[in-house]
Protein backbone atom coordinates (compact mmCIF):
# COMPACT_ATOMS: atom_id res chain seq x y z
CA UNK A 1 0.00 0.00 0.00
CA UNK A 2 1.27 3.41 -0.98
CA UNK A 3 0.21 6.61 1.18
CA UNK A 4 -0.51 9.69 -0.30
CA UNK A 5 1.77 12.27 1.44
CA UNK A 6 -0.26 14.72 3.46
CA UNK A 7 -0.01 18.37 1.89
CA UNK A 8 1.40 21.09 4.56
CA UNK A 9 1.08 23.13 1.70
CA UNK A 10 -1.24 24.07 -1.50
CA UNK A 11 1.31 23.08 -3.94
CA UNK A 12 1.79 19.45 -2.26
CA UNK A 13 -1.80 18.28 -2.76
CA UNK A 14 -1.45 15.62 -5.56
CA UNK A 15 -3.61 15.20 -8.10
CA UNK A 16 -6.71 12.11 -8.16
CA UNK A 17 -7.66 10.06 -10.47
CA UNK A 18 -10.79 11.59 -12.26
CA UNK A 19 -12.51 8.58 -10.99
CA UNK A 20 -11.42 9.10 -7.91
CA UNK A 21 -12.32 12.94 -7.44
CA UNK A 22 -15.55 12.11 -9.50
CA UNK A 23 -17.15 9.16 -8.10
CA UNK A 24 -20.60 10.28 -6.16
CA UNK A 25 -19.20 13.82 -6.33
CA UNK A 26 -22.12 16.07 -5.85
CA UNK A 27 -21.06 19.71 -5.49
CA UNK A 28 -24.28 20.64 -3.78
CA UNK A 29 -24.60 18.40 -1.27
CA UNK A 30 -22.88 18.61 2.38
CA UNK A 31 -20.22 16.42 2.48
CA UNK A 32 -18.76 15.04 5.78
CA UNK A 33 -14.94 14.20 6.48
CA UNK A 34 -15.98 11.06 8.04
CA UNK A 35 -17.98 9.73 4.41
CA UNK A 36 -14.79 11.06 2.45
CA UNK A 37 -12.74 9.09 4.97
CA UNK A 38 -14.59 5.62 4.26
CA UNK A 39 -14.16 5.96 0.53
CA UNK A 40 -10.18 6.15 0.69
CA UNK A 41 -10.35 3.59 3.93
CA UNK A 42 -6.63 2.73 3.06
CA UNK A 43 -5.47 6.26 2.73
CA UNK A 44 -6.78 8.80 5.49
CA UNK A 45 -3.98 11.24 3.30
CA UNK A 46 -6.16 10.63 -0.09
CA UNK A 47 -9.20 11.62 1.53
CA UNK A 48 -7.73 14.39 3.30
CA UNK A 49 -6.54 15.68 -0.79
CA UNK A 50 -10.03 15.08 -2.44
CA UNK A 51 -11.62 17.44 0.62
CA UNK A 52 -9.09 19.89 -0.32
CA UNK A 53 -9.92 19.53 -4.18
CA UNK A 54 -13.81 19.17 -3.37
CA UNK A 55 -13.51 22.69 -1.39
CA UNK A 56 -11.43 24.22 -3.92
CA UNK A 57 -14.26 23.65 -6.33
CA UNK A 58 -16.83 24.21 -4.48
CA UNK A 59 -15.09 27.81 -3.84
CA UNK A 60 -14.66 28.36 -7.19
CA UNK A 61 -17.93 27.61 -7.84
CA UNK A 62 -19.43 30.23 -5.71
CA UNK A 63 -17.42 32.99 -7.17
CA UNK A 64 -19.45 35.61 -8.50
CA UNK A 65 -20.39 34.48 -11.94
CA UNK A 66 -20.09 31.01 -11.74
CA UNK A 67 -22.79 29.60 -11.63
CA UNK A 68 -24.72 31.18 -14.53
CA UNK A 69 -21.63 30.68 -16.63
CA UNK A 70 -21.52 26.87 -15.78
CA UNK A 71 -25.02 26.57 -16.76
CA UNK A 72 -24.55 28.11 -19.78
CA UNK A 73 -22.71 25.40 -20.97
CA UNK A 74 -23.92 22.31 -19.46
CA UNK A 75 -20.98 20.23 -20.23
CA UNK A 76 -18.59 23.09 -18.31
CA UNK A 77 -19.83 21.65 -14.97
CA UNK A 78 -18.51 18.34 -15.72
CA UNK A 79 -15.59 19.58 -17.51
CA UNK A 80 -14.54 21.39 -14.28
CA UNK A 81 -15.63 18.49 -11.86
CA UNK A 82 -13.02 16.27 -14.06
CA UNK A 83 -10.24 19.17 -14.10
CA UNK A 84 -10.77 19.75 -10.45
CA UNK A 85 -8.97 16.00 -9.93
CA UNK A 86 -5.44 17.74 -10.65
CA UNK A 87 -5.69 21.26 -11.27
CA UNK A 88 -2.99 23.12 -9.26
CA UNK A 89 -4.04 25.44 -6.11
CA UNK A 90 -2.55 28.15 -5.50
CA UNK A 91 -1.13 29.85 -2.43
CA UNK A 92 -4.87 30.36 -0.71
CA UNK A 93 -5.82 26.60 -1.34
CA UNK A 94 -8.17 27.44 -4.04
CA UNK A 95 -8.09 27.38 -8.00
CA UNK A 96 -6.85 30.57 -10.00
CA UNK A 97 -10.30 31.92 -11.25
CA UNK A 98 -9.47 33.02 -14.21
CA UNK A 99 -6.82 29.89 -15.10
CA UNK A 100 -9.31 27.37 -14.42
CA UNK A 101 -12.23 29.41 -16.30
CA UNK A 102 -9.73 29.25 -18.97
CA UNK A 103 -8.62 25.45 -18.30
CA UNK A 104 -12.57 24.60 -18.74
CA UNK A 105 -12.66 26.45 -21.92
CA UNK A 106 -9.91 25.00 -23.40
CA UNK A 107 -11.19 21.24 -22.22
CA UNK A 108 -14.44 21.88 -23.66
CA UNK A 109 -12.87 23.52 -26.90
CA UNK A 110 -11.12 20.16 -27.78
CA UNK A 111 -13.62 17.76 -26.95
Amino acid sequence: MRATPFPSRACEVVALTVAEFTCELDSNAAISFDNVCRRFLDDANKAVVWFIRFRALTGWCEREGMAAWLRSEPARAQHANELAASFQLNDDWQFDSEGFRSAVESVGRHK
